[in-house]
């Protein structure tokens, strides 16, 4: 049993949370895939826990997490993943080489990011949300 997978059965808030960030942001289709086979049992594991959170409910990325485990087969890209995320930080994506900024707005805000796991022109548009 992987760390993750350890973590997430846990009934441990924290440790949930934390695998959920873990999952979020990996793409080891390794760990995707044993995470997939035991789907169903971190959801029964998860399902009770109050995961808390002040601004957005940490559930939601637990929640991401796991329509991540379950639907990456589906995606053409990993980028398929980027437009379900609310936290998702073209800047940090683009340091860890996963995407490339191809325009900013007037604000300096990533508005148009090209992927470049799957080499294709395919451009996704992201609009900023604090202005």
């Amino acid at each position: 049993m992987t760390d993750t997978l350890s973590d997430l059965l846990s009934h441990d808030p924290n440790r949930i949370w934390q695998a959920s960030w873990e999952v979020i942001g990996t793409r080891d289709t390794a760990l995707l895939e044993i995470l997939r086979s035991a789907l169903p049992g971190i959801r029964r594991a998860t399902a009770n826990i109050e995961l808390g959170g002040m601004i957005r409910p940490n559930r939601d990325a637990l929640t991401h997490a796991l329509g991540k485990v379950q639907n990456y087969r589906t995606w053409r890209c990993w980028c398929d993943d980027y437009p379900r995320l609310l936290a998702y930080d073209p800047a940090r994506e683009e340091e860890r080489g996963h995407t490339r900024i191809l325009s900013r707005d007037n604000s300096g805000w990533p508005a148009f990011c090209g992927t470049v796991p799957c080499g294709s022109n395919r451009v996704s548009y992201f609009v900023n949300l604090s202005s």
